[in-house]
Protein backbone atom coordinates (compact mmCIF):
# COMPACT_ATOMS: atom_id res chain seq x y z
CA UNK A 1 0.00 0.00 0.00
CA UNK A 2 1.19 3.66 -0.84
CA UNK A 3 2.28 5.72 1.99
CA UNK A 4 0.13 9.38 1.64
CA UNK A 5 2.38 12.24 2.04
CA UNK A 6 2.84 13.81 5.10
CA UNK A 7 3.03 17.25 6.33
CA UNK A 8 5.22 18.57 9.40
CA UNK A 9 4.82 22.66 10.70
CA UNK A 10 7.80 23.52 12.40
CA UNK A 11 7.82 25.76 15.83
CA UNK A 12 7.04 29.08 14.02
CA UNK A 13 3.53 27.58 12.34
CA UNK A 14 2.76 29.19 9.87
CA UNK A 15 -0.16 27.99 6.96
CA UNK A 16 -0.14 24.77 5.65
CA UNK A 17 0.00 24.38 1.91
CA UNK A 18 -3.45 24.58 0.12
CA UNK A 19 -4.45 24.04 -3.29
CA UNK A 20 -6.47 27.63 -4.85
CA UNK A 21 -9.22 25.01 -6.53
CA UNK A 22 -10.04 21.63 -6.27
CA UNK A 23 -8.27 20.74 -9.71
CA UNK A 24 -5.21 22.80 -9.12
CA UNK A 25 -2.29 21.12 -9.83
CA UNK A 26 -0.30 22.72 -7.06
CA UNK A 27 -0.20 23.83 -3.30
CA UNK A 28 0.24 27.41 -2.68
CA UNK A 29 3.40 27.61 -0.51
CA UNK A 30 3.75 30.44 2.24
CA UNK A 31 6.68 33.08 3.25
CA UNK A 32 7.30 32.33 6.71
CA UNK A 33 9.47 35.50 7.12
CA UNK A 34 9.28 38.90 5.63
CA UNK A 35 12.33 39.15 2.84
CA UNK A 36 13.73 41.68 -0.13
CA UNK A 37 14.31 39.89 -3.10
CA UNK A 38 16.70 42.06 -4.97
CA UNK A 39 16.33 43.16 -8.33
CA UNK A 40 18.56 40.96 -10.55
CA UNK A 41 19.41 38.82 -7.98
CA UNK A 42 18.13 35.92 -5.78
CA UNK A 43 16.86 35.00 -1.83
CA UNK A 44 15.79 32.05 -0.48
CA UNK A 45 12.72 31.97 1.62
CA UNK A 46 12.06 29.65 4.24
CA UNK A 47 7.76 28.37 4.84
CA UNK A 48 8.08 26.53 8.34
CA UNK A 49 7.04 23.16 6.54
CA UNK A 50 8.71 19.60 6.19
CA UNK A 51 7.20 17.17 4.07
CA UNK A 52 7.55 13.35 3.69
CA UNK A 53 6.81 11.93 0.61
CA UNK A 54 6.48 8.14 -0.62
CA UNK A 55 9.02 6.37 -2.37
CA UNK A 56 8.90 7.06 -6.76
CA UNK A 57 7.09 10.53 -5.66
CA UNK A 58 9.17 13.97 -5.72
CA UNK A 59 8.08 17.04 -4.94
CA UNK A 60 8.32 20.25 -7.24
CA UNK A 61 8.54 24.09 -6.56
CA UNK A 62 7.52 25.91 -9.84
CA UNK A 63 6.21 29.38 -9.94
CA UNK A 64 3.23 31.38 -9.27
CA UNK A 65 1.89 32.87 -12.46
CA UNK A 66 1.02 35.77 -10.97
CA UNK A 67 3.91 36.49 -9.25
CA UNK A 68 6.03 35.65 -12.48
CA UNK A 69 3.59 37.94 -14.89
CA UNK A 70 3.36 40.87 -12.82
CA UNK A 71 6.59 40.61 -10.99
CA UNK A 72 8.85 38.42 -12.96
CA UNK A 73 9.77 36.41 -9.82
CA UNK A 74 10.58 32.98 -10.66
CA UNK A 75 12.05 29.78 -8.87
CA UNK A 76 15.41 27.78 -8.70
CA UNK A 77 16.51 24.78 -6.88
CA UNK A 78 12.83 22.75 -7.39
CA UNK A 79 13.12 19.44 -6.21
CA UNK A 80 12.04 17.88 -3.18
CA UNK A 81 13.66 14.35 -2.69
CA UNK A 82 11.32 11.57 -0.92
CA UNK A 83 13.81 10.97 1.65
CA UNK A 84 14.51 14.96 2.37
CA UNK A 85 13.08 15.93 5.85
CA UNK A 86 14.51 19.40 6.66
CA UNK A 87 12.57 22.78 6.10
CA UNK A 88 11.14 23.53 2.78
CA UNK A 89 12.89 26.68 1.64
CA UNK A 90 12.17 28.25 -2.17
CA UNK A 91 14.82 29.99 -4.20
CA UNK A 92 13.18 32.73 -5.40
CA UNK A 93 14.64 34.78 -8.76
CA UNK A 94 13.65 38.74 -9.43
CA UNK A 95 14.64 38.70 -13.19
CA UNK A 96 12.97 42.40 -12.58
CA UNK A 97 14.26 46.30 -12.60
CA UNK A 98 12.96 46.78 -9.42
CA UNK A 99 13.49 44.87 -5.71
CA UNK A 100 10.36 43.03 -4.79
CA UNK A 101 9.46 42.69 -0.83
CA UNK A 102 7.76 39.88 0.51
CA UNK A 103 5.90 39.62 3.56
CA UNK A 104 5.65 37.03 6.07
CA UNK A 105 2.33 35.18 4.66
CA UNK A 106 2.70 36.01 1.38
CA UNK A 107 2.20 33.42 -1.67
CA UNK A 108 5.68 33.07 -3.03
CA UNK A 109 5.23 29.35 -5.04
CA UNK A 110 3.50 26.25 -5.79
CA UNK A 111 4.28 22.46 -4.59
CA UNK A 112 3.96 20.02 -7.21
CA UNK A 113 3.57 16.54 -6.34
CA UNK A 114 5.10 14.10 -9.02
CA UNK A 115 5.46 10.44 -9.45
CA UNK A 116 8.77 9.60 -11.20
CA UNK A 117 10.65 6.51 -12.35
CA UNK A 118 13.22 5.45 -9.77
CA UNK A 119 16.13 3.35 -12.41
CA UNK A 120 19.77 4.02 -12.59
CA UNK A 121 21.15 5.11 -15.82
CA UNK A 122 22.78 2.34 -18.08
CA UNK A 123 26.18 3.00 -19.83
CA UNK A 124 25.63 1.47 -23.59
CA UNK A 125 28.20 2.17 -26.62
CA UNK A 126 25.12 3.21 -29.19
CA UNK A 127 21.38 4.52 -29.16
CA UNK A 128 18.94 3.47 -30.97
CA UNK A 129 18.04 5.68 -34.12
CA UNK A 130 15.20 7.89 -34.30
CA UNK A 131 13.88 10.45 -37.05
CA UNK A 132 14.73 13.40 -35.33
CA UNK A 133 18.45 12.11 -34.30
CA UNK A 134 21.10 14.41 -32.84
CA UNK A 135 18.98 17.56 -34.59
CA UNK A 136 18.93 19.59 -31.14
CA UNK A 137 17.39 23.34 -30.83
CA UNK A 138 14.91 24.57 -33.62
CA UNK A 139 15.21 21.07 -35.09
CA UNK A 140 11.20 20.66 -34.09
CA UNK A 141 10.38 23.68 -35.75
CA UNK A 142 6.67 23.81 -37.28
CA UNK A 143 6.22 23.34 -41.18
CA UNK A 144 5.26 26.79 -41.47
CA UNK A 145 8.22 28.10 -39.82
CA UNK A 146 10.21 25.51 -42.38
CA UNK A 147 8.60 27.06 -45.38
CA UNK A 148 9.55 30.74 -44.52
CA UNK A 149 13.21 29.54 -44.36
CA UNK A 150 13.00 27.76 -46.80
CA UNK A 151 11.56 30.64 -49.08
CA UNK A 152 14.48 33.18 -47.52
CA UNK A 153 16.90 30.77 -48.76
CA UNK A 154 15.38 31.48 -52.37
CA UNK A 155 17.41 33.74 -54.17
CA UNK A 156 16.53 37.49 -54.49
CA UNK A 157 13.79 38.14 -56.86
CA UNK A 158 14.42 40.38 -60.04
CA UNK A 159 12.34 43.48 -60.70
CA UNK A 160 10.92 44.19 -63.77
CA UNK A 161 8.75 47.13 -64.83
CA UNK A 162 5.05 45.46 -66.01
CA UNK A 163 1.83 47.77 -67.23
CA UNK A 164 -1.17 47.62 -65.61
CA UNK A 165 -2.65 44.88 -67.79
CA UNK A 166 -0.02 42.47 -67.15
CA UNK A 167 -0.03 43.46 -63.56
CA UNK A 168 -4.15 42.28 -63.66
CA UNK A 169 -3.37 39.25 -65.34
CA UNK A 170 -0.73 37.98 -62.71
CA UNK A 171 -3.72 38.78 -60.11
CA UNK A 172 -6.40 36.91 -61.88
CA UNK A 173 -3.85 33.76 -61.95
CA UNK A 174 -3.07 33.84 -58.28
CA UNK A 175 0.97 34.31 -58.61
CA UNK A 176 2.94 36.16 -56.39
CA UNK A 177 3.81 39.45 -57.33
CA UNK A 178 6.51 42.24 -56.36
CA UNK A 179 5.20 45.39 -56.29
CA UNK A 180 8.37 48.45 -55.87
CA UNK A 181 7.19 51.06 -53.13
CA UNK A 182 8.72 54.50 -53.30
CA UNK A 183 9.15 56.03 -49.97
CA UNK A 184 9.09 59.73 -49.81
CA UNK A 185 9.95 59.84 -46.45
CA UNK A 186 12.91 57.55 -46.31
CA UNK A 187 13.90 58.68 -49.83
CA UNK A 188 14.64 55.09 -50.71
CA UNK A 189 12.27 52.53 -52.21
CA UNK A 190 11.28 48.77 -50.81
CA UNK A 191 9.78 45.69 -52.61
CA UNK A 192 6.88 44.02 -51.05
CA UNK A 193 5.42 40.18 -51.81
CA UNK A 194 2.07 39.36 -52.05
CA UNK A 195 0.41 36.34 -52.74
CA UNK A 196 -2.79 37.08 -54.81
Amino acid sequence: MTRASELRSYPLRLRVPKKGSGTAAGHDLYANEGTDVPARGQAIVGTGIAIGLPHNIYGRIAPRGSLAVKHRLMTNAGVIDSDFRGEVKVVLVNLGDQPYRLEKGDRIAQLIIEKFVNRELQEVTALDDTERGDQGFGSSDTTIDQEVKSQKAKSKMEINEISARAFGQFYRRGETTGILRWDENEDENSVGSYQH
